[in-house]
């Protein structure tokens, strides 16, 4: 697109900013992780909406405060969008919001304008098959995790990531070994064997308890193994050597929690398969650009995106267009007041609709409730 096409847009003022904070339930409560105890089933997932003296609008996830938001009212969009780089940093908490909102004044869908051409199946996997066995015997474990991954296909998924990293924390190492490699057989077992696995450690396991559980899983076809251990590069090279010597085509994916700042030479070297910081705080922006380079590394993007919903909108978008992404995270979830017309789950893939911008709206009075949370507030230009 022609910078001039979108420069109208961007000399208009930014003239008020609100935000609401929306709620959603899981179906089920979501357990432990290797480090973090009990999740919860509940859901807070905040949304701003931008408006602009020209009357264009721009919607998404933002964790802005009262005082940033107020600092940015009068300011010419062209301050906080360039284009075609994206956000600037002082539009940076907004990152999201001034996306769809250039897409729509351009009546482009987000994916066109970040350059996608006809490919709006995005591949995605369920994510919240988290540790929630604590108490149970092995056969009860079965059971539960056969119960989740059941869940997760009524709701459309076919791929499934399942928490490991028992000994870290919850269990003595040799009995969370045995525990999470029990786990990951269930899995596959209910998911079937057209479905991705993937694990996830969240930092929870040494070279040797990583080595063994890719050994006592090795039946289970793992696609993925994401945070096995802080990044460290002869860790991560033993790691990768020892994938090898198996002949598995298991990948190695990182970077969702404080990467080191030697993260993409050991991406750059082969070490890391699937890079993984985390959607809402990197940024489309900067997800955009990160997405280029890895692309010529050979390398696949596949970020983090646990905790929000809203987010999967301006993620899938991103996701049809670029070569190289992986899957993307989520899980089941009910937030009501989204309008999501055109949205469909059809074959574990989310199909990306062709409307203007993300694609996604709230409901007025839903918007309105959620202005009234002690975090939600609208404040606008007075002159």
């Amino acid at each position: 697109m022609d910078e001039s096409a979108v420069e109208p847009v961007l000399r208009e003022r930014i003239v008020r900013i609100e935000k609401a904070v929306l709620r959603g339930t899981r179906p089920r409560s979501i357990g432990y992780n290797a480090r973090i105890p009990t999740h919860g089933p509940h859901l807070r997932d905040p949304v701003v909406r931008v408006h602009t003296s020209g009357g264009a609008v721009g919607l998404g996830w933002s964790d802005i405060r009262l005082d940033q938001a107020g600092n940015l009212l009068g300011r010419e969009l062209r301050e906080c969008f360039r284009w075609p780089d994206g956000v600037l940093e002082p539009g940076r908490r907004m990152d999201l919001p001034l996306w769809d909102l250039v897409a729509r004044a351009m009546e482009l869908p987000l994916y066109r304008l970040l350059g996608g051409r006809g490919h709006r199946r995005v591949e995605i996997y369920d994510g919240s098959i988290y540790i929630d066995d604590l108490e149970a015997s092995d056969r009860e474990a079965e059971r539960i995790f056969t119960e989740e991954v059941a869940s997760g296909q009524e709701h459309g998924y076919r791929h499934f990531k399942v928490k490991v990293g028992r000994g870290a924390r919850w269990m003595t190492p040799e009995a969370g070994l045995h525990r999470d490699a029990l786990v990951v057989h269930a899995v596959r077992a209910a998911a079937g064997d057209a479905a991705k696995i993937m694990i996830d450690a969240n930092m929870g396991n040494t070279l040797n308890s990583a080595q063994a559980l890719l050994q006592a899983c090795a039946g289970a076809r793992i696609h993925w193994f994401e945070e096995p251990f802080h990044e460290d590069r002869p860790l991560n090279l033993a790691l990768k050597q020892f994938i090898v010597d198996h002949g598995w085509n298991t990948l190695v994916a990182d970077g969702e929690f404080a990467p080191p700042p030697c993260f993409f030479d050991l991406v750059q070297e082969g070490l890391i398969d699937v890079v993984q910081h985390d959607f809402r705080m990197a940024g489309l922006t900067w997800w955009r650009g990160t997405a280029a380079r890895l692309e010529g590394w050979g390398v696949l993007c596949g970020p983090h995106a646990w905790g929000s919903f809203i987010e999967r909108f301006h993620h899938a978008h991103f996701a049809a267009a670029i070569p190289n992404y992986a899957l993307l995270e989520a899980a089941p979830v009910r937030v009501p007041g989204l309008v999501t017309d055109g949205w469909k789950m059809i074959e574990g893939c989310l199909v990306v609709p062709d409307t203007p911008g993300a694609g996604f709206d709230v409901e007025a009075d839903v918007f309105a409730k959620g202005l009234r949370d002690s975090d939600g507030f609208s404040v606008a230009l007075t002159q």
